[in-house]
């Protein structure tokens, strides 16, 4: 599992004369081993500081606290990558994961035999860490903040099956939506069904994520606001599984959409087409935005007041962002989020999103839902 992300970080360490570094950031964690810290509200009490990677000489070590090590092995245990747990919760004496973690780490260290420099991820790594590290040997540290970032932007068939899995759960999630979102009902209503459909799913808990609003919010959390007649419905949501992120965008109706609605409607979805038919390797990111956004503008809406799209991955908003200034190139094998919309604030607002693999021939749909929910309207924009 995860032994071909392994095997790119030995061979970028090595160019770089690395032999051996710590990472921190969670989701090179991810990345680089499979494994996901467990999600739960609130920090965890007993666990010392992040998962970390200890790497030296081609082998990979995961550090996590003890109650996690059965659940890490899972996903590490193979060739080259190990499991190593350091004690966190305890009823017999005062609990030390802090000191632990350090303790564990400091050995790692101590053990080592290299003499080059040593690359370290300080942006995610806690400071009482550092401290330790400088004291344990006379180092010489190497921020390696971002070397995986572009090793990281493109998907191997491993990562490919456990998003496919996720973008199948969300369409689980919208239906619900769709089934929810009725006149009189309160946003928090359609929230709480997207969540117990989600969890049923899954089999588990999962973090949920993103706007569950009336269109004349535009977006943001879901509150007790009652569902009028008039109302269009986003519902954006993401979650996490197996340590990948989702994501996706459909607008419902309570009842017959209005003729501008569907008129709005119909525009945003003739924009995502055109975005999508735009993703292909060699694209440049900004040119897709400004296409999408320009076709928004010609059709007489004003231009959305947000990205056009994103990578997605390890975390929910990964490279190459579709954005004005951007000029990342689509790669095969990057996935995409694609969402243009438009928006009357405290009126309506529409907006759909679809996520995309780039392919050698273009574009595949990942997010397998209906977009196109106008009740009673015409042609594909209806049931």
């Amino acid at each position: 599992m995860h032994q071909d992300q392994r095997d790119r970080t030995h061979n970028l360490l090595k160019s770089k004369n690395i032999a051996r570094a710590l990472f921190a950031n969670p989701a090179n964690v991810t990345w680089l081993t499979g494994f996901a810290r467990p999600w739960r509200v609130g920090a965890d009490l007993y666990t010392g500081g992040p998962a970390l990677v200890w790497y030296e000489d081609g082998t990979f070590t995961l550090i996590v606290m003890d109650a996690q090590v059965a659940e890490a092995a899972n996903f590490a245990a193979q060739t080259n990558c190990r499991v190593l747990g350091y004690q966190g919760y305890s009823f017999e004496e005062q609990p030390a994961g802090f000191d632990l973690l350090a303790s564990t780490l400091k050995k790692l260290v101590s053990a080592s035999q290299s003499t080059t420099d040593m690359g370290i991820e300080t942006r995610h790594l806690p400071l009482f860490l550092a401290d330790v590290l400088s004291q344990s040997k006379k180092l010489n540290f190497v921020p390696i903040d971002n070397w995986l970032n572009p090793l990281r932007i493109t998907r191997t068939p491993e990562e490919l099956d456990k998003m496919r899995e996720n973008f199948a759960l969300i369409k689980i999630a919208q239906n619900a939506a769709r089934d929810t979102v009725q006149v009189g009902r309160l946003e928090l209503d359609v929230w709480y069904a997207i969540y117990q459909s989600m969890q049923s799913a899954a089999k588990e808990t999962l973090p949920l994520g993103n706007d569950c609003t009336v269109g004349r919010r535009m977006g943001g959390p879901a509150l007790a606001v009652e569902i009028l007649p008039s109302d269009s419905f986003i519902v954006d949501l993401s979650t996490q599984l197996h340590g990948y992120w989702s994501d996706s965008c459909v607008t419902y109706y309570a009842t017959e959409a209005s003729a501008k609605q569907v008129a709005m409607h119909r525009t945003v979805a003739e924009a995502l087409d055109l975005a999508i038919s735009m993703a292909k390797p060699g694209a440049i990111a900004k040119d897709i935005d400004q296409a999408v956004r320009q076709f928004i503008i010609n059709a007489g809406y004003p231009s959305y007041p947000h990205h056009t799209g994103h990578g997605i991955g390890v975390i929910g908003h990964e490279a190459p962002r579709i954005v004005p200034h951007s000029d990342e190139v689509l790669q095969k094998n990057m996935v995409i989020m694609l969402e243009p919309g438009i928006y009357y604030p405290n009126e309506t607002g529409v907006r759909l999103e679809h996520a995309v693999l780039i392919t050698d021939d273009g574009a595949e749909i990942l997010t397998q839902y209906d977009l196109n929910i106008v009740p009673n309207s015409m042609d594909k924009y209806g049931h």
